[in-house]
């Protein structure tokens, strides 16, 4: 919350004033509630959603300590405030939808009252982050980027061809512009990111790996920021599924 507010990444301070719409059937059902729309050029609007999105889970830390009988519902009220922020904030143009996933999905595993389901859902919560990470790579073999010496030094060129034209003379736009014009060497960092996505797939048979798959997915979250700019710290929570025993006691106290 404090890195979006410093970097001016809350909805009230990014002011959308216009949407893009994404292809996802979803989002589509979504949209027909004009939730997105009510909110362009809204500040009051924003200040609420902002306020409501990032208040709900200490909101819910509260009525665990205080009113438990309350806590499956603000549960519940938590889910839908962050599916309805995350959807609204990912149709303007700020944010992809796949950064904010943990958002989405992680607040599921308090939904049970019982250690047995709490384990459930987050055994259910670690397959889920281990498919979301390796399906990027068999994407990346699929499309046939993983095949293309050429397709790192087009995705760096697009990615960052707004700082290539405006800071030519700043360090980074030196780099990517190096990398650019070495298309073998940029693509030897698209190939390892692919085979560093397909690795993960060896956790769907067996956990032994999981601390390993941990810091390859750092190492992901570094190299991602410093070579695409582009900043991926709010899928991290996931990363406490590799790291945690599935219960909700053991995880408390192994935490």
């Amino acid at each position: 919350m404090l890195y979006k507010w410093f970097n001016g990444l809350f909805l009230y301070q990014l002011e959308p004033s216009f949407f893009y719409t994404r292809q996802d059937l979803f989002t589509w059902f979504f949209m027909q509630a004009g939730m997105h729309q009510w909110l362009l050029n809204n500040k009051p609007g924003w200040i609420l959603f902002d306020a409501l999105f990032y208040s709900m889970p200490l909101i819910y830390f509260l009525s665990l300590k205080y009113l438990k009988k309350a806590s499956l519902a603000i549960v519940l009220c938590m889910i839908t405030v962050n599916w309805c922020y995350v959807q609204c904030y990912t149709l303007y143009p700020s944010n992809s939808i796949e950064g904010h996933i943990a958002w989405l999905v992680f607040p599921v595993v308090f939904l049970g009252n019982s250690d047995k389901t709490f384990s459930l859902l987050f055994e259910g919560l670690r397959y889920f982050f281990i498919f979301f990470f390796a399906s990027a790579g068999v994407w990346k073999l699929v499309q046939g980027g993983a095949f293309s010496p050429a397709e790192m030094s087009g995705i760096l060129l697009y990615q960052h061809n707004q700082l290539l034209t405006n800071s030519p003379g700043y360090w980074q736009s030196g780099l990517f512009l190096w990398l650019i014009q070495r298309p073998p060497l940029a693509y030897l960092l698209y190939l390892s990111a692919a085979l560093l996505e397909l690795s993960f797939i060896v956790g769907f048979f067996t956990k032994k790996f999981d601390r390993q798959l941990f810091l390859l997915f750092l190492l992901f979250l570094v190299m991602d920021y410093f070579i695409m700019r582009i900043t991926y710290l709010e899928v991290s929570p996931l990363l406490l599924t590799l790291l945690m025993k599935p219960g909700r006691e053991n995880t408390i106290k192994h935490g």
